[in-house]
C-alpha cells in the first residue's frame, strides 16, 4: 500500500513538472510589474496552450496575482531555446501586453488568449487595475481586444483606444473609442476606406461634435492616397 502511495504521488508530481515544464520572465514589459510564465507547449519556435502567469512587484518582489489562459500563443526566436527553463522573453515578445488602457493613471494588463479576432489576430483578455494592485477582467475591453485585428492601440494624449477591421482587400475601418468609468466605451469618431470601386477610395469620417454625429464623404485617386 505504501508503495502505491509513493508511485501514485510521484506520477502526480511529474504530471505536474510536464504541465509547467516550459518557464519563462517577463521583465522588461512594465515600469511596475515582471511576471513568471509557465505554459505547457513549445516547439519549433512556437509556445501555446493552457498557461499560468505569476505577476510580481519589481520594487518589492511581492506576488500579486495569478492570472490564467487557455492558449497563450507567442513565438520564440532562432536564438532562444525553450528547454533551457526560465528564459528571458523580450519586451515586444511577450504574450503580456502592459497599459493604462482606461486613463486612470494605474498601469493595466492584457494577457494573450488565443488568436480569435478576425483573420485569426490575435486574442486578449483584459484586466484593469485597482489601486490594490488588483486586476480584474473587463469584458467591454476584452471583447474589443478579441472580435478585431489584434489588440487595440492606445493614444494616450486624447485618451483613447483604436481599433481596426477589414473586409476583403479593399475596406479598412478604424473606430476610437473613449472610455467613461461609469458607462463604458464611448466610440468618439470612425474612418472608413473603401476602395472596392474602381481607381478611387472612399473615405467616410465620422465624429461627435457637440454631442452630435458630424458626418463627411470624400473621394481619392487610389495612386494620391496611398502614395504617402
Amino acid at each position: 500500500m505504501k508503495k502505491i502511495l509513493v508511485f501514485c504521488f510521484f506520477l502526480l508530481f511529474a504530471t505536474g513538472y510536464a504541465k509547467a515544464q516550459f518557464k519563462f520572465l517577463a521583465l522588461n514589459s512594465s515600469n511596475q510589474y515582471k511576471a513568471k510564465i509557465f505554459v505547457a507547449n513549445c516547439a519549433d519556435g512556437s509556445c501555446g496552450g493552457k498557461a499560468t502567469i505569476i505577476l510580481y512587484d519589481k520594487a518589492t518582489d511581492a506576488e500579486l496575482q495569478t492570472f490564467k489562459s487557455t492558449d497563450l500563443d507567442f513565438n520564440l526566436n532562432e536564438k532562444q531555446n525553450a528547454n533551457i527553463g526560465w528564459l528571458d522573453l523580450g519586451k515586444y515578445q511577450t504574450p503580456l501586453v502592459f497599459g493604462d488602457f482606461n486613463f486612470d493613471g494605474l498601469e493595466d494588463v492584457a494577457v494573450r488568449n488565443g488568436s480569435n479576432g478576425a483573420y485569426k489576430e490575435p486574442s486578449y483578455d483584459v484586466y484593469l487595475n485597482s489601486t490594490n494592485n488588483r486586476f480584474t477582467l473587463n469584458n467591454e475591453l476584452t471583447k474589443l481586444a478579441s472580435e478585431n485585428l489584434g489588440m487595440f492601440d492606445v493614444d494616450r494624449k486624447l485618451k483613447q483606444l483604436a481599433i481596426h477591421q477589414k473586409d476583403g482587400c479593399c475596406y479598412d475601418k478604424t473606430i476610437n473609442y473613449m472610455f467613461d468609468s461609469k458607462k463604458g466605451l464611448i466610440e468618439a469618431s470612425s474612418v472608413i476606406e473603401d476602395s472596392s470601386i474602381g481607381d478611387d477610395v472612399t473615405v467616410i469620417t465620422q465624429k461627435m461634435v457637440d454631442g452630435k454625429v458630424k458626418r463627411t464623404v470624400q473621394k481619392f485617386k487610389i495612386k494620391d492616397y496611398y502614395k504617402q
